[in-house]
C-alpha cells in the first residue's frame, strides 16, 4: 500500500507542475525517471534488461501522458481566461 500512495503522490505533483505556464516544470518528474531506470539499469539492480525496459517504457508512458494532459487543461485555462477578457471588453 505504501508504493501505491507514493507513486499517487509523484503523479498528482507531476500533474501540478504539468499544469505551470512553463512547459519545462512537467518535464522535471519523466526526466528523473529516466534518470533513476538508469541509474538502476547502470548498477545492475534488476534482475533483466527486459524487464527494466518494459518498466521504463510503461513509467514513461504514463508521465508523458499525464504531461500532455496538463498541458491541454492548462491551454484550454488560457483559452476560457482569454474569453473572458474579450467579453469584459464588449
Amino acid at each position: 500500500m505504501p508504493h501505491f500512495l507514493i507513486f499517487a503522490l509523484m503523479f498528482a505533483f507531476h500533474h501540478f507542475l504539468s499544469t505551470r505556464a512553463s512547459v519545462y516544470w512537467g518535464a522535471i518528474i519523466p526526466g528523473a525517471y529516466l534518470v533513476y531506470c538508469g541509474w538502476i539499469f547502470t548498477s545492475h539492480q534488476v534482475d533483466h534488461p527486459i524487464k527494466l525496459t518494459l518498466l521504463l517504457l510503461l513509467g514513461l508512458g504514463m508521465f508523458l501522458t499525464n504531461w500532455e494532459k496538463g498541458r491541454k487543461i492548462f491551454k484550454e485555462k488560457q483559452k476560457n481566461e482569454l474569453n473572458k477578457m474579450k467579453t469584459q471588453d464588449i
